[in-house]
C-alpha cells in the first residue's frame, strides 16, 4: 500500500511536470510598433512572423516606456523602477515550484555581478551584460553567471551570441525533466547602431524614399494586413521635431542609419530562430509558451560625449590604440562598425512607431504600447494567426507564470516581507476567453503619467500638465482629447493614479 501511494505520488508529480509548460520570455529593446514583418514592417523577420502565423498577436500590450522600469516590472509583477529586497522575482517563485531557469542578454537591474545580478535573483544560469547599453562588438559588463566574460572570436556580434547562448541553455534544460523558465533580453535594436556590413547592405535600397515615405508604406501595409483599421487607427501628424525629407541634408548617411537599424532587427530575428530550432531539436517546442514583446517604443535619442556612460570602455580602448570613436551624428563617418557609436534618431523613430504618437520615455502609445506575440502549440486555444483585441502589460507576466506553473506567491521571502504583486494573469486570454477590461493599468515614468481602464486612457506630460483623455476603443492613436467633454471620467481615473503614486507621482 505504501509502495502504491509512493508510486502514485511520483506518477502524479511526473504528469504535473509534463503538463506545465516551459515559459520563454523574449524582450527586445527600443523597437517601434511596426518594425516586424508580422506587424507591417519591411524588415525581414521570418522567425517571428512564423510564430505569429501559428500564435496570436496583441496590438494592445503595454510596457513602462523605458528599459529598466520595464525589466523591474516584468521580473517582480509590480510597477517598479528597480528590484528591491521586498520584491520577489519570477525565477525565485518558480524555483520553489520545481522550475529550472536561465537568462541571456541585458539585465540592467544592478551593476554588481557578484551581488545584484540574475544569479542572486533566482536564475540558475546567466550569460549577458549587466549594463543598459554598449558596443555590440565589445560589450561592456559582459558576464557569465557571476564572473566577467570576454567576447569570443573575431566575428563576435552580441546579438548573434545571445541566440547561441540561449539555444545552449535550452539544450541544457532538456537534460532534466523539470520545466524551465527562460528570459532572453536582447539589446537590439538599442543604440549604438552596430551590425555586420553584409546585412546592412541588404537594406540600404529599402530606405531611399526617406522616413515620410516609410511611414506611409507601413501604414498602408498594416491596413492591408488587417492589423489596424483606418477608422480606429487614424494616422496622426508627424511628431513636431520630424524634419522634411525633401530638404534635409546628408541623406545617404541617414539612409544607412536606418539600414543598420534594420540589420540589427534582422539579426535579432535570426537569434530567435536559433532558439526555436533548439526547442524543436529537444522536443520542447510544443509545450513552451513563447512570449515576445518590446521594452518600450522607438527611441528618438541622439548621442554625444560618452553616450550616458555607455561608451566608456570602447572610448578608452580606442584611445590606447590611437583610434577615434565617432559618437553621435558624425555625418562624414558611416555608422555600423566598431569605431562608430550612433543612434537612429527622432526622424526614423517616428516611422518605426507607425501609427503611434511620441517615443520611448513617454507614456503615449508610441512609448508605452508594444506589439506582442504569444505562441504555445499545446496550450493556446485561440485561432492560429489571429490578432486579439485583448490587452495586457509586462506587469502581468508574474501572475501568468504563477498560474501556469501552479506556483504560490509568497508573503515572505528570504526572511523579509514581500510586497503584493500587481499582476493580472493572461492565461484566460491564452485559453480563448476575455480578461476584465476595467482592470486598470498605471504608468509613471519621467514625468509622463497615464491610466488605461475600460475604453479610456488618460495621459499627462509633466507633473503640472493637464490630463488628456482618449477613447482608445474608438481611437487607438490618441489624437482627439475628450477631457473637456468628460471631466468625470478624468477625475475617476486620476484618483486611481494618485492612489498608487500620490499627487506628485513620487510614491
Amino acid at each position: 500500500m505504501i509502495r502504491s501511494t509512493i508510486c502514485l505520488a511520483i506518477l502524479s508529480s511526473a504528469v504535473l511536470a509534463a503538463e506545465r509548460p516551459n515559459i520563454l520570455v523574449i524582450l527586445t529593446d527600443d523597437m517601434g510598433f511596426s518594425d516586424l514583418g508580422c506587424f507591417g514592417g519591411e524588415i525581414e523577420t521570418p522567425n517571428l512572423d512564423s510564430l505569429a502565423a501559428s500564435g496570436v498577436r496583441f496590438t494592445e500590450f503595454y510596457n513602462t516606456a523605458r528599459c529598466w522600469p520595464t525589466r523591474a516590472t516584468l521580473m517582480s509583477g509590480r510597477y517598479s523602477n528597480a528590484l528591491s529586497p521586498r520584491q520577489v522575482t519570477i525565477p525565485e517563485v518558480l524555483r520553489k515550484a520545481g522550475y529550472q531557469s536561465g537568462m541571456v542578454g541585458k539585465w540592467h537591474l544592478g551593476t554588481d555581478r557578484q551581488k545584484d545580478g540574475p544569479i542572486q535573483r533566482g536564475f540558475d544560469a546567466f550569460y549577458g551584460t549587466m549594463a543598459g547599453g554598449g558596443s555590440y562588438w565589445d560589450p561592456e559588463t559582459l558576464t557569465r553567471n557571476t564572473e566577467p566574460a570576454e567576447p569570443e572570436g573575431e566575428d563576435f556580434y552580441y546579438t548573434d551570441k545571445i541566440g547561441v547562448e540561449a539555444a545552449r541553455q535550452i539544450e541544457a534544460f532538456a537534460k532534466s525533466e523539470k520545466p524551465f523558465f527562460q528570459y532572453v533580453a536582447f539589446t537590439a535594436a538599442h543604440w549604438p547602431l552596430h551590425a555586420p556590413e553584409e546585412t546592412i547592405e541588404r537594406y540600404i535600397g529599402r530606405y531611399q524614399g526617406g522616413w515620410e515615405q516609410l511611414r506611409k508604406e507601413r501604414y498602408a501595409r498594416m491596413l492591408k494586413m488587417g492589423i489596424i483599421d483606418k477608422k480606429r487607427w487614424p494616422l496622426p501628424e508627424p511628431e513636431k521635431r520630424v524634419q522634411d525629407w525633401k530638404t534635409i541634408d546628408h541623406k545617404e548617411w541617414r539612409i544607412r542609419n536606418q539600414a543598420v537599424y534594420a540589420a540589427m532587427v534582422d539579426h535579432m530575428d535570426q537569434a530567435v530562430g536559433r532558439m526555436v530550432a533548439a526547442l524543436k531539436k529537444t522536443g520542447r517546442f510544443d509545450n513552451t509558451l513563447i512570449v515576445y514583446f518590446h521594452d518600450n517604443g522607438a527611441c528618438s535619442e541622439h548621442l554625444s560625449g560618452n553616450a550616458w556612460n555607455t561608451a566608456n570602455l570602447v572610448l578608452q580602448k580606442a584611445k590606447k590604440a590611437g583610434q577615434t570613436i565617432a559618437v553621435g551624428d558624425v555625418y562624414e563617418v558611416p555608422m555600423g562598425g566598431p569605431l562608430t557609436y550612433g543612434s537612429v534618431g527622432h526622424n526614423w523613430a517616428n516611422a518605426q512607431n507607425t501609427p503611434m504618437r511620441r517615443y520611448k520615455a513617454n507614456v503615449h502609445n508610441g512609448g508605452a504600447c508594444t506589439p506582442s506575440i504569444m505562441h504555445w502549440p499545446a496550450g493556446l486555444k485561440v485561432q492560429s494567426g489571429s490578432i486579439t483585441s485583448e490587452r495586457g502589460h509586462v506587469v502581468d507576466l508574474m501572475a501568468t507564470c504563477l498560474e501556469l506553473a501552479g506556483a504560490d506567491y509568497p508573503e515572505e521571502f528570504a526572511g523579509l516581507p514581500i510586497d503584493p504583486h500587481e499582476s493580472l494573469s493572461l492565461v484566460p486570454v491564452l485559453k480563448g476567453k476575455s480578461n476584465d477590461r476595467h482592470h486598470p493599468y498605471l504608468f509613471n515614468h519621467a514625468n509622463t503619467h497615464a491610466v488605461v481602464k475600460g475604453d479610456f486612457k488618460i495621459v499627462r506630460e509633466g507633473r503640472k500638465g493637464e490630463w488628456a483623455l482618449y477613447n482608445i476603443a474608438k481611437e487607438r492613436t490618441e489624437i482627439t482629447n475628450l477631457a473637456a467633454q468628460h471631466p468625470e471620467i478624468v477625475l475617476e481615473m486620476v484618483k486611481l493614479w494618485e492612489a498608487r503614486w500620490g499627487k506628485d507621482g513620487r510614491n
